[in-house]
């Protein structure tokens, strides 16, 4: 596991604090013995702004996931970044028009007659339009059969 890069060595610290005064009290969390000596080793620590190695980020990363979620200690660990959505293919002569279908935006994929220069196809009803925006707001497009 990568240590998340939204969480930072002071919030690992401060989550290693609440941890730590949690499990000192009579009727708190419960942890492990290496997870005991673990956060004991970060309070012995000399210099502990040195002491967030990777492999130390790692455990207090995964201790966080297991105790983050706890009403004492209030700190859940951060969902992954989403991969950003992927549009399905449009057809190699349809019309690459985005439209919203079932919630998600998808290429038209009528037959084309409209081509930009640069490639992009529209339907003609996308292209009608497109211009129709386009004249709204003073601007042109020449669009040209597509071939």
């Amino acid at each position: 596991m990568i240590p998340s890069s939204a969480i930072t060595d002071y919030e690992r610290e401060q989550f290693l604090r609440k941890l730590d005064k949690t499990a000192r009290l009579a009727n708190g969390l419960i942890i492990s013995t290496w997870e005991w000596n673990f956060i004991s080793s970060y309070f012995r620590s000399s210099r502990p702004s040195l002491w967030f190695t990777s492999p130390r980020r790692v455990a207090t990363d995964k201790m966080r996931m297991k105790y983050g979620t706890e009403p004492e200690i209030a700190m859940p660990y951060p969902p992954a970044p989403a991969a950003p959505a992927r549009l399905p293919e449009a057809d190699p002569h349809g019309c690459q028009f985005l439209v919203r279908e079932d919630g998600r935006q998808q290429p038209c994929n009528a037959p084309a007659e409209k081509m930009r220069q640069n490639g992009f196809r529209y339907c003609a009803a996308h292209a009608e339009a497109v211009q129709r925006d386009l004249q709204r707001l003073k601007k042109t497009m020449h669009l040209y059969p597509v071939k």
